[in-house]
């Protein structure tokens, strides 16, 4: 048995000379090994280096995931890297490690893309649900975007604590909440969708108008001066109302700026926030009206 006192030429004489081949292998196989598992390592150090970005978002007093590429970019290439490495012949030696690693890294892939989703759903539906005409007319999605309303801002106000990606993503269950938080937001959409489209057939000169326009008059129904900027689009001959004090319309006034007087005038107020209602009015009012 060799100790610290043997000899090169020691070894020599112990005719391991024969065994050469055996050994070529064995060295091999561990250089081997040991590449995947500096390669294994290298990851994770890579990882202990990278941290999400925040920003805060309008009046919400929230803050928002931001700046994801770079980071997207690394996992892609680190999850191609772990897929290549499990494949090797020589990973048995630590394939636990390589595969809670795996799992890791999948997990990451699972919350960014729910994260972004619910982000963008939420930015998108937040200024809507806002308004307290939206939530009272369509109630039941009302309540729910309440709820992910609740629980996206405990997942953001958790988020931010510490920046570390893979910290940030050991928060118990999110990748659950974030994802029953998508279900909901899809059921929202469609509701809203279905909401516009009832707008729609009542007075399909809202056709005219995109989803962002008409939610831009239906979000503000006690305040008909919202719809001005939308009425060329929905009448060909409107170009703007004249309201009074009261915010009664006592003209129409065409491109040309020719002012018609209405002999009788319309109270949008009476329509109690059926902003189709009064605006059903103006098309046939004129031939009642004097110059």
């Amino acid at each position: 048995m060799p100790h610290e006192s043997t000899t090169l030429m020691d070894v020599m004489q112990l005719g391991l000379e024969k065994y050469l081949e055996n050994l070529n292998h064995i060295s091999s196989q561990a250089s081997k090994e040991y590449a995947l598992e500096k390669a294994l390592s290298k990851m994770e150090e890579d990882w202990d280096e990278v941290n999400f970005t925040y920003i805060s978002y309008k009046y919400t007093g929230v803050k928002i995931l931001a700046a994801v590429d770079d980071i997207q970019v690394l996992l892609e290439d680190h999850i191609v890297k772990t897929t290549t490495m499990k494949g090797s012949p020589f990973i048995a030696s630590f394939e636990k490690e390589i595969s809670a690693w795996e799992s890791k890294l999948w997990l990451m892939q699972n919350i960014l893309e729910s994260w972004l989703r619910v982000q963008m759903a939420w930015l998108y539906l937040e200024p809507i649900f806002s308004s307290e005409d939206i939530h009272n007319q369509i109630p039941e999605q009302g309540k729910m975007f309440d709820v992910v309303d609740t629980n996206w801002r405990l997942i953001m106000r958790e988020s931010v604590k510490g920046a570390n990606a893979m910290q940030v993503i050991s928060q118990p269950q999110m990748l659950d909440k974030l994802r029953e938080a998508e279900s909901l937001l899809d059921d929202i959409q469609k509701g809203l969708n279905e909401y516009l489209e009832k707008k729609r057939l009542f007075f399909p000169r809202f056709f005219f108008l995109s989803n962002d326009e008409l939610l831009e008059i239906l979000s503000e129904t006690k305040d008909p001066l919202r719809v001005q900027p939308h009425l060329k689009k929905c009448f060909e001959g409107i170009a703007q109302l004249t309201f009074n004090a009261h915010k009664e319309i006592t003209h129409i006034e065409s491109a040309e700026g020719e002012k018609v007087e209405l002999v009788t005038r319309i109270i949008p107020a009476k329509a109690k926030d059926l902003v189709e209602k009064w605006l059903y009015e103006p098309q046939h009012r004129p031939s009642e009206a004097s110059s």
